[in-house]
C-alpha cells in the first residue's frame, strides 16, 4: 500500500492549553473523536474506540509528547498521528491557536477521501466541542453523516 501524508490546519479561537487539554483528557477526547483511553505521557498509550462507526479499536503509544506544542501518536491502523499547536496573539480572548495535524498512514487511494473526511469531522466535532457541544455520540448519523459526505465527496473530486 502506497503512504499517504494527509495535512490540515485549523484556527481556534482559543488558547493552546485549552485546545492542548482537548487532545489529551480521556473525557475531552471521548467529547469530540472517540472513547480513549489516554496515558498523556511519552510512551503512554492513546487507545481510542470509536463510538460512531463499526471500526476497529485503534491502539496508540505516544510517541513525542512536548506540553502544551506537540503530540505525535503511532497507532496500529490509524498511522502516525502528528499533532502541533502554536499560539499567537490575536481572537477574541487575546489567543489564537494553529492546529496542525499530519496524518501519516499507509492508505489506498480509493480510501483517501473517506479518511480526510473522518478528519475533517473530527476536526470539526472539536471545535464545537471546545465551544461547550460535545459529539452526541447516538445522533451521530442523524447530525454529522450529511457533513461527512460532503466532506468525502470533496475530496474525492478535488483528488485533495
Amino acid at each position: 500500500m502506497p503512504a499517504q501524508r494527509l495535512f490540515f490546519e485549523r484556527e481556534i479561537d482559543l488558547p493552546r492549553a485549552i485546545v492542548w487539554d482537548a487532545l489529551v483528557d480521556p473525557e475531552l477526547v471521548s467529547g469530540w473523536l472517540a472513547g480513549a483511553e489516554i496515558e498523556p505521557i511519552a510512551g503512554g498509550r492513546y487507545d481510542l474506540r470509536w463510538l460512531h462507526s463499526s471500526d476497529p479499536r485503534t491502539v496508540g503509544v505516544i510517541d513525542e509528547l512536548h506540553e502544551p506544542h506537540s503530540m505525535v501518536v503511532d497507532s496500529d491502523n490509524r498511522g502516525r498521528i502528528d499533532f502541533r499547536l502554536d499560539e499567537t496573539s490575536g481572537g477574541s480572548r487575546g489567543s489564537v491557536t494553529i492546529l496542525r495535524l499530519t496524518v501519516s498512514i499507509e492508505l489506498e487511494a480509493a480510501f483517501a477521501a473517506r479518511v480526510r473526511a473522518n478528519w475533517m469531522i473530527g476536526l470539526d466535532q472539536l471545535e464545537e466541542l471546545l465551544r461547550g457541544h460535545p459529539v452526541d455520540w447516538a445522533n451521530w448519523d442523524r447530525d454529522r453523516m450529511g457533513t461527512w459526505t460532503e466532506y468525502r465527496n470533496l475530496f474525492a473530486s478535488s483528488r485533495l
